[in-house]
């Protein structure tokens, strides 16, 4: 039989294993870049993303039939194929910007997301009621991605990177929300984390994109 927490004690021992897990997710993702570096062709290196969305329509089906959570494996495939796939556009950065401004990047991104993380964990607010605003501002955003395609506006560009920077800020507020007001058991944690990772590292290449632009003014 599940457990789902009844007291404060266990809610916050799931809740430490969701951030835990969160930072599992980190260094897996970062040992996915640096195989990516020393093993897959840059070329190739989408296939990993498109692997790790394969992954995660599989599992969400999986989850719905079986009305089971994402296993370790699900989550852990995710996060090293999104290290593969994201490695030419952390190493492009590197290369035009220096390491530094990627380093400082990455403290925006921290900034960012872990303020707004404890807004929402701190806040009386319960934010989960975002879920679809947020979806279709993803799906508008993908949208405009592909428009985008066929632009070279640098302006363009640049408002598209701000507004994914603010949907996935949302996610961060969604997703908090969702851990701090919701019943969820142990196997609910891959899941969980896996969310904070994918706004962690969605909101960082939106940071790289914008300080990439605002570098190459000076």
């Amino acid at each position: 039989m599940e457990r789902y927490y009844f007291d404060e004690s266990y809610k916050r021992s799931l809740i430490s294993k969701v951030l835990a897990e969160f930072f599992v997710l980190l260094l897996i993702c970062t040992i996915g870049m640096f195989f990516g570096k020393m093993f897959v062709p840059p070329q190739f290196a989408f296939l990993a993303g498109i692997g790790s969305i394969i992954v995660l329509i599989v599992a969400a089906i999986t989850r719905r039939s079986q009305n089971k959570s994402y296993s370790r494996v699900n989550c852990y495939s995710v996060a090293f194929l999104m290290g593969i796939s994201t490695y030419p556009a952390i190493y492009y950065y590197v290369s035009t910007i220096g390491s530094e401004m990627v380093l400082v990047s990455v403290g925006i991104t921290t900034a960012i997301f872990g303020s707004i993380a404890l807004y929402s964990a701190k806040s009386k607010r319960d934010f989960s009621f975002m879920g679809g605003t947020l979806f279709a501002g993803l799906i508008a955003l993908i949208l405009i991605g592909i428009v985008g395609l066929f632009l070279r506006s640098d302006i363009y560009h640049l408002a598209m990177s701000w507004l994914g920077i603010l949907i996935f800020s949302g996610y961060v507020l969604h997703d908090v929300s969702v851990i701090k007001n919701r019943a969820f058991t142990e196997d609910d944690v891959p899941g969980l984390a896996l969310s904070l990772f994918l706004d962690f590292i969605n909101i960082l290449l939106y940071v790289l994109r914008i300080v990439s632009r605002f570098n190459s003014r000076d």
